[in-house]
């Protein structure tokens, strides 16, 4: 067999890494050297999750557990007429790692293990070239994929972002709860998050604008660092003091700064999910993987966790052999689909006006700490999330169930029992 992956984000990355402990040779493709990617600009701000953290566990590159690496609580802010607010704590935490440190590592080792990366320009391409070579091709990411893959009308409602993003990594923010990750709602304006983040130079702050298109946080995502800093970190401030004062509060405005000017990211995202796979040449096909398949807004930092989920169901079903045919690109779309939906429904319908349900189940958490938990834990569950808000009805469903189990006398099986992907597969790399 021999599969080419073109991208080394996490699709890929986890994708060649699981294909090498399984026995099948691949070869990575990316654009940039490792040593390119840690000079360059921030690429995103992720927080993986602990379903990921597992599979980098069976990866073994879970490189990062340090304390200050992870975040292990979780608090809910919606402001508004009807402000509340509530702590959901994920077990296991949350990790958040720069990917200029994380994806160099993570290519290095695979290196390390024997696999072939190759720096090269992602275009459709070079895409198209490697079916010359190659019994299937794995599209994980970059800029061919909207070439190559046409997006799927059905499972795509929008056709613009739903988002103006300003991200960056700060200093001079001091945590209300440690090692937390805040997430503030703010209807008709958008969305704030915080969260403790590791870089190059150490523990920063990830400080995250989400701005409804034409509403007053726009302009402030839009205005642009290098020109004038100062002007740039008051407008920020300035946010902050008018939409979410407790957070403004905590920043000492002498040491609030941008980390550094390649620090930020600053646009949008349009949600779109693309057909999985095409025929490349005559007998050779492409699927899509990762970005290349679902892009999602990041307001619920699904991105990674879902490219990670991904990869290694797509390895196993590589693993079980030829022909790498339109059949098997569409079982195994199928195998994916219904986790992937979930993030697509569930992410749509947080950057949409929040639902009564949704509301429903914010004040139950904000009144019952056991269904912050059990909301906590479907971050982490994107069909149970879904399941969860989806309607009035599975939503009355879903606190119906918490309150039932939180007032049943205890089964001596913790949370920690139940099932979880992979159990049972090989956790050392070959």
């Amino acid at each position: 067999m021999r599969i080419a992956i073109a991208g080394d984000g996490v699709a890929g990355l986890h994708l060649a890494l699981r294909l090498r402990q399984l026995g099948v040779e691949a070869t990575l493709f990316g654009a940039r050297s490792p040593e390119d990617v840690r000079r360059g600009r921030a690429l995103n701000f992720v927080a993986r999750s602990g379903s990921t953290r597992r599979r980098e566990a069976l990866l073994g590159v879970d490189f990062w557990t340090a304390p200050d690496t992870l975040a292990e609580t979780r608090t809910v802010t919606v402001h508004g007429p009807e402000p509340l607010s509530f702590r959901a704590d994920p077990h296991p935490a949350y990790s958040m790692v720069d990917f200029r440190l994380y994806l160099p590592a993570l290519v290095e080792e695979y290196v390390a293990r024997g696999g072939r990366h190759v720096v090269t320009e992602l275009t459709a391409r070079t895409v198209r070239g490697l079916a010359d070579d190659h019994d299937l091709v794995v599209v994980a990411g970059g800029r061919a994929a909207g070439e190559l893959f046409p997006r799927d009308p059905r499972c795509s409602p929008f056709d613009a972002p739903q988002r103006v993003l300003c991200g960056g990594l700060y200093r001079g923010i001091a945590e209300d709860v440690p090692r937390s990750i805040e997430f503030h709602a703010v209807p008709g304006v958008g969305e704030v998050l915080r969260m403790p983040f590791v870089c190059a130079d150490g523990r920063v702050d990830v400080l995250g604008l989400e701005a409804v298109p034409g509403g007053p946080l726009e302009a402030v995502c839009r205005t642009p660092y290098d020109r004038d800093p100062d002007r740039f970190h008051a407008a920020v401030l300035g946010a902050l003091r008018r939409h979410v004062p407790g957070l403004r509060e905590r920043i000492d405005e002498r040491e609030f700064r941008l980390n550094g000017p390649g620090d930020l990211v600053q646009g949008g995202v349009v949600p779109v999910v693309r057909r999985a796979w095409r025929a490349l040449a005559e007998g050779t096909w492409a699927f899509a993987l990762g970005d290349a398949w679902c892009v999602n807004d990041p307001v619920t930092a699904q991105g990674a966790n879902l490219a990670s989920y991904c990869a290694l169901e797509f390895a196993e079903a590589v693993a079980a052999g030829p022909p790498f045919d339109e059949a098997f690109c569409r079982a195994a779309e199928e195998r994916m689909r219904p986790y992937a939906e979930s993030v697509a429904q569930w992410t749509a319908a947080f950057v949409r006006p929040p639902t009564p349900q949704l509301l429903e189940l914010f004040r139950a958490a904000a009144a019952d700490p056991a269904v912050a938990a059990a909301f906590a834990a479907n971050f982490d569950d994107p069909p149970a999330m879904w399941r969860s808000i989806a309607t009035p009805e599975r939503t009355a469903a879903f606190l119906d169930g918490v309150r039932g189990r939180s007032a049943a006398p205890a089964s001596g099986v913790s949370g920690e029992r139940r099932t979880r992907p992979w159990a049972g597969l090989p956790t050392r790399p070959l």
